[in-house]
């Protein structure tokens, strides 16, 4: 017999870490596509490359989880 109970809903963190995943394995495989030898960064420039994917990560998520509360919302408004 089939449940009628709804589903766990996933935490914030699980959410974070699979869209912040996500994010990184596009903007790496992107720069894996290029056949051309890169140059050698300095430290600093890599901790800014890196702060910079972090924050590209960030607003990605942050869009996620907007989408997400509009679905939970409109969800709720049919039920």
């Amino acid at each position: 017999m089939a449940s009628h109970r709804r589903p766990k809903q996933q935490s914030r963190a699980r959410v974070t870490v699979l869209t912040t995943a996500a994010a990184a394995a596009v903007v790496l495989s992107a720069n894996a596509a290029n056949a051309a030898p890169s140059e050698k960064l300095s430290k600093d420039q890599v901790k800014s490359k890196v702060d910079k994917l972090y924050e590209q990560a960030e607003q990605a998520t942050e869009k996620y989880n907007g989408a997400k509360e509009k679905q939970q919302k409109l969800q709720k408004e049919i039920s």
